[in-house]
């Protein structure tokens, strides 16, 4: 689908963030472009994206993957309020060569993970590796019923309706037994269907090998109002059998987002370089979109790249994904390490101790199945968490990282084409939006935007 995005669309966005760059007298209109993929990375359609740029259309795309979401809607919404504050940061003499596009794919949000439109500030971290500190800083959400998880999860699997319905009634009637809870597991299981090859950052799917009994205690201690294993057997149990399917369904959407980004979005930006070379393209990513962008790179079959800039906004895949060794295996590099040439330009990637969804919940999931399962208590859960820690808890953890602080809209930066820089948005994202992800979507920031346009050589002060 093809629009022109008015900039009037953002003044709403602005007046309640303090953005103080001045709006322009007569805003003029920006191409905006929707593409769509299937969950295998194919194209569905790219909105007329690619003839346009053949056509001469702007020689700079903004590309924002939005990552978990209720619906197109959503996406469309969170997309159209990035671009809004990118569209306000760019110099008005630059905003006729610039166009947008949102990347449009099959994810999904668990119906009780709907973050709110607003909330408090968060003044100490949201999050702590290990079974300590687990107490939630919001009031924990009321569970969803059967018809609500199943339309809530339905369009990212339409597949598998039949099992998210079993899936629903089971969760919904709790029965004390334990073939139910093994029959869960196995449903749950299955709503894994797309393969993911990244050894440093596969961790949820222990979950699905360990032993039933392993992978539900160790993910009920993830639940609202966990007693650490007290009280109720059953109820502990089926506390983790929701935990579980929360954990799977988000574990595909990860494994799809790294999938269209190599199949799907990658091979796209290639056919639009070969058609028009002089085109550069800004790659923005949020969440599971910042895992899609960033596979993206692997997609991109010539070291000639059109990609020109890279931002990993609470990028919710491993830290150590461009890491040239990793610390389980030094002799093996993170999934993306031999593509960060693909960038010819900086590599940002923000992080917030305020996400609890990345600092708490998604190293979590990992750890705690991994100790308690049989052979695997040598490590501690602190230790397992740095293991399976994500880039928008502590950003990129390897050699020549350059630290860098969220600086106010029109703040100078010094980027540096093909280095990767380490943005404490600690002070920025840091509103307590849900119980489950703290500050995770609190990305609405003008912040964002300047570092964004800055990084794309785009704003009054450039690399």
């Amino acid at each position: 689908m093809y629009t022109t995005y008015d900039l009037r669309y953002s003044r709403d966005v602005l007046a309640s963030s303090g953005f103080a760059l001045e709006l322009p007298t007569t805003p003029a209109a920006s191409p905006h472009w929707e593409i769509e993929f299937d969950q295998a990375g194919g194209l569905v359609d790219d909105g007329g994206l690619a003839r346009a740029v053949g056509r001469g259309g702007p020689t700079d795309l903004f590309v924002f993957s939005p990552g978990w979401n209720s619906g197109r809607d959503s996406a469309r919404e969170l997309s159209n309020a990035m671009f809004g504050l990118i569209a306000e940061a760019l110099p008005p003499g630059r905003r006729s060569n610039v166009g947008f596009v949102t990347v449009l794919w099959p994810s999904l949000l668990f119906p009780e993970d709907e973050p709110a439109a607003d909330g408090p500030v968060l003044t100490e971290p949201a999050a702590a590796w290990g079974t300590d500190e687990l107490s939630p800083l919001a009031p924990a959400p009321k569970p969803s019923t059967a018809d609500e998880l199943v339309a809530a999860l339905a369009p990212a699997f339409p597949e598998q309706s039949d099992d998210l319905v079993r899936i629903g009634q089971l969760l919904d009637t709790r029965p004390r037994e334990t073939a139910r809870l093994a029959e869960l597991h196995r449903l749950a299981s299955c709503l894994v269907s797309t393969p993911n090859r990244a050894v440093d950052d596969d961790g949820e799917s222990l979950a699905r090998t360990a032993r039933t009994r392993v992978a539900l205690e160790s993910l009920a201690m993830l639940a609202p109002g966990a007693e650490s294993g007290l009280g109720d057997l059953f109820g502990t149990l089926w506390d983790g059998a929701r935990e579980l399917t929360r954990v799977l369904s988000y574990y595909e959407m990860k494994n799809r987002a790294g999938l269209i980004g190599q199949a799907g979005l990658g091979p796209l930006l290639e056919r639009l370089h070969q058609r028009t070379p002089g085109v550069r393209v800004h790659l923005i990513g949020h969440s599971f979109g910042a895992r899609l962008i960033g596979f993206a790179l692997a997609g991109l079959p010539s070291r000639v790249t059109p990609v020109k800039s890279f931002v990993a906004v609470q990028g919710a895949f491993s830290h150590f994904s461009f890491a040239s060794e990793l610390p389980i295996a030094p002799s093996r590099g993170g999934a993306l390490a031999r593509f960060a040439s693909r960038v010819d330009g900086p590599l940002l990637a923000t992080f917030s101790a305020a996400d609890r969804a990345l600092g708490w919940w998604y190293p979590n999931v990992s750890a705690l199945v991994s100790q308690n399962d049989r052979g695997r208590r040598s490590a501690s859960v602190g230790e397992l968490g740095y293991r399976w820690g994500a880039l928008g808890h502590d950003s990129y953890q390897q050699r020549d990282v350059v630290s860098r602080r969220l600086e106010p809209a029109g703040s100078w930066y010094d980027w540096q084409p093909g280095t990767f820089y380490r943005m404490d948005a600690n002070h920025v994202i840091n509103r307590d939006l849900s119980w489950l992800a703290g500050a995770h979507s609190d990305i609405r920031k003008p912040e964002l935007a300047w570092a964004a346009v800055s990084a794309a050589g785009l704003g009054r002060a450039g690399w």
